[in-house]
């Protein structure tokens, strides 16, 4: 497909996410588990819709998740209207109620509005419950979403293109995670519409940055095509299916008439306490923006070490504490973005999966800087704080061995390796290495890696 008109582009988004809560919107079934893989572990009858069952209250939890992303947001909190939960019905494999409870649609106030991140105006956020997930291939369905709380963040159409669109999600979803609001690992689910030069269509639930790219750019360039073969553009709703790279048409797109939305009869009208607003409002983190200019003009790091260290609230949290244990975060800053993350990359874990304490973290780091450790001996005392850090004090057998020590263990090396010894003297250097990373091994790398290279050199020449 090849552009052949220019055309005002405009890219409106839906963004779906899981609230970070433990029990589902109505009813105390657990947001996730043990059985997470196994389906329908975690359901009961309400968020499974079985005939007699009611809602129970609302979840207190969620409205306060949506207070503070309304507030990242910059938002208008409507604490001063009444929230009408409503039902919006439509026919659907899953949703086992036949309609889904919601704070949107004809009569219904949002609960926060007229927002503003990152440039891009914010029309509304709201609750809403999540559906069942439905496998097309097989005809089953899984409860165990049903029910879930789901925050919709809602755009004006402010986005020209697709990169755009993955930069100001990148963002979005980084400043989220300093309120942990959204459940760690899953995911988002994005309705992306696109308007060319007609009707818009709505592509519904992508749930990947790439997938979003991709079915933006495909998209354009199919309504641009459409264009010149003189097809009229309409509103209806596709699904994009990645194996391909192409938009699917689902149905002709619903207006709000269609989900035929009245108040739920079961659900009391919620009023926001202004008190809890203006609490919530005082226990905001700062967000990253705010900690990257920090770091660079308080602490002094460079802008790369900056922005590797913002990209995790609680990393960010951590060299903050460290500073307070007298540790130049700049002159060590390669024991947190280097050594530190890869411990935790190697366990596939985040600061906060595992309890390392800044105090134990700076004793290290001062231990090494004294010449009291070796840098090796270091990074193996790094790799046992996971999951839980400690007092080197602690820890015997740990210190820097003295050069007669270093002496006798580079002899035993060159007598228990005659053929790395032959080959360096027949001029392979890295016959040097080798005996030097044996050295390290038998003195359980508390020689000096300098002392030991010379030693075993001198040794060899001799």
């Amino acid at each position: 497909m090849q552009k052949q008109k220019s055309f005002p582009i405009k890219i409106g988004l839906e963004v779906h996410g899981y609230l970070n809560t433990r029990e589902k919107l109505f009813c105390m079934c657990r947001t996730s588990g043990e059985n997470d893989d196994k389906p329908n572990s975690r359901i009961c009858p309400i968020c499974t819709g079985q005939p007699g069952s009611k809602p129970m209250m609302p979840n207190k939890s969620a409205m306060e998740k949506l207070i503070q992303i309304a507030f990242v947001l910059g938002c208008k909190i409507n604490h001063d209207k009444k929230l009408i939960w409503q039902r919006k019905h439509y026919n659907w494999a899953d949703l086992p109620k036949g309609y889904q409870d919601t704070i949107s649609g004809a009569y219904s106030v949002p609960c926060a509005e007229n927002g503003k991140f990152k440039g891009i105006k914010i029309r509304e956020c709201h609750l809403e419950e999540d559906p069942a997930q439905w496998n097309p291939d097989s005809g089953k369905i899984n409860y165990n979403r049903s029910g879930l709380p789901l925050i919709e963040i809602v755009t004006e159409p402010d986005f020209a293109n697709a990169d755009d669109v993955i930069f100001w999600l990148k963002d979005l979803l980084l400043s989220l995670s300093y309120i942990k609001a959204i459940r760690k690992n899953a995911g988002i689910k994005v309705d992306v519409n696109v308007s060319t030069y007609g009707d818009r269509v709505e592509m519904k639930n992508i749930n990947s940055l790439d997938s979003i790219k991709r079915a933006i750019e495909y998209e354009v360039e199919r309504q641009v095509e459409n264009f010149s073969k003189g097809i009229k553009q309409e509103q209806e709703s596709l699904a994009y299916d990645a194996s391909i790279g192409k938009t699917i048409k689902m149905r002709e797109k619903e207006g709000q008439a269609d989900y035929r939305f009245i108040p739920d009869p079961d659900l009391p009208v919620i009023d926001i306490d202004v008190k809890l607003v203006k609490e919530i409002e005082r226990a905001l983190p700062e967000m990253p923006e705010v900690k990257l200019n920090k770091l660079i003009k308080k602490y002094k790091l460079d802008k790369s070490d900056a922005e590797i260290l913002t990209k995790n609230l609680d990393l960010v949290e951590f060299v903050e504490a460290l500073t307070k244990e007298n540790i130049s975060v700049k002159k060590y800053i390669s024991w947190i973005t280097i050594e530190l993350l890869r411990i935790l990359n190697y366990n596939r874990m985040q600061l906060e999966d595992v309890e390392i304490q800044p105090i134990h973290f700076a004793e290290l780091i001062e231990a090494v800087a004294k010449g009291e450790i070796t840098v090796s001996k270091g990074k193996q005392i790094m790799n046992d704080f996971i999951p839980k850090s400690f007092s080197i004090f602690k820890k015997k057998n740990i210190g820097v061995v003295g050069d007669d020590f270093v002496e006798k263990i580079c002899q035993k090396v060159i007598k228990e390796n005659k053929k790395a010894v032959e080959d360096f003297l027949s001029g392979e250097q890295n016959a040097l290495n080798f005996l030097v990373g044996q050295v390290m091994r038998l003195s359980e790398r508390r020689a000096d890696f300098k002392i030991a290279t010379e030693c075993l050199r001198g040794l060899l020449n001799a």
